[in-house]
């Protein structure tokens, strides 16, 4: 009897201190690795913000081949991610919510299957001496108080998978040719005109793409509100700001006949209109070369632009996985 009283106390103990300890350890955990790859940033950013290349990197995905892998990419990166499911890797998905061309990529992860859990992935690119320095981190909250005794061991156990990752990641990166996209013919143009709803807004160069991705899915809440169907591929128009580092952006969906607006939303109407266009090809954030070689043709030639300039997103990224495939058609209207 007095040998099962000291174990009943020594198990009271320990229950007391597997409840007590976690009490006082960390409610938040962090793991990162960095690695320096020898190419310029913006050529690293592209291929870390490409949710197609993940599949020939990604440590996780790599020790499960059978796994299923779905890629979805939107046109401003904001929402492009992939789910997973597979026997050895759960199920989950990962989605960017938020990017900073050649700085930042942070997205959330959501851990379906076999143990439900949200987190922050962070990649901060920085360059130095045409090289660059990323770090990859991985953080979010632990629950009490499994999670917190589990995170005393997540750098050891996770930190070699990140190693590999970034080993393999910059074996592709530096395998790759460099990301500048392409610009195609540079030719005036009549442009035909069209009718179209869209929102505009101020905003800092470097938040395009996250402001994108508020204007779009409203616009189109509101044409199917109103039962009007869109007529083309989306588009955006570049206004002059007064405020420096700033755009005042007006994002449009072609449709087929006038309707009223609301609020923010207003109807706009872009007669046929003389042109200077020329397709790139390319992710989107490449998109800059083709307007620098619009630009040196328009003052070559002594060319009067007449208004701002707006893109035309032809390709669909849902359909075409080639990033060098996608086309944006660039016009600047033109006396």
């Amino acid at each position: 009897m007095k040998f099962l009283k000291w174990l009943g106390i020594i198990i009271l103990v320990i229950i007391a201190l597997f409840l007590i300890i976690p009490l006082f350890l960390p409610s938040n955990f962090h793991i990162e690795r960095s690695i320096i790859i020898d190419k310029p940033v913006h050529h690293v950013f592209n291929t870390a913000v490409d949710m197609n290349k993940r599949v020939k990197w990604d440590p996780w995905i790599e020790t499960d081949p059978e796994a299923e892998i779905n890629v979805h990419i939107t046109p401003e990166v904001i929402g492009s991610g992939y789910t997973w499911k597979g026997e050895i890797i759960g199920e989950g998905i990962i989605a960017i919510k938020e990017f900073i061309p050649n700085e930042l990529i942070k997205s959330k992860i959501e851990f379906i299957s076999p143990q439900s859990m949200e987190s922050d992935v962070i990649w901060n690119f920085k360059e130095a001496n045409k090289n660059t320095n990323i770090t990859w981190a991985f953080e979010g909250s632990l629950s009490y108080p499994i999670e917190k005794w589990s995170g005393l061991f997540m750098d050891k156990f996770m930190g070699p998978q990140f190693e590999k990752g970034l080993s393999n990641f910059k074996k592709l990166v530096e395998s790759l040719p460099d990301l500048t996209g392409r610009t195609g013919e540079i030719k005036e143009v009549q442009f035909e005109g069209l009718l179209a709803v869209t929102m505009k807004d101020e905003c800092a160069m470097n938040k395009l793409s996250s402001k994108m991705m508020e204007m779009y899915p409203e616009l189109m809440n509101y044409l199917s509100e109103v039962n009007s169907e869109i007529s083309g591929p989306p588009f955006a128009i570049y206004h002059k700001s007064e405020t420096e580092g700033y755009t005042l952006l007006e994002c449009g969906l072609p449709i087929n006949s006038k309707i009223e607006g609301k609020d923010n939303i207003n109807f706009l109407e872009i007669t046929p209109t003389k042109t200077i266009m020329a397709s790139h090809f390319g992710h989107y954030n490449t998109v800059k070369t083709t307007y620098n070689a619009l630009l040196k043709y328009i003052n070559e030639n002594k060319i009067e632009v007449t208004g701002s300039p707006w893109e035309m997103y032809i390709t669909d990224p849902m359909k075409e996985p080639d990033q060098s495939k996608w086309e944006t058609k660039v016009y600047f209207p033109i006396k």
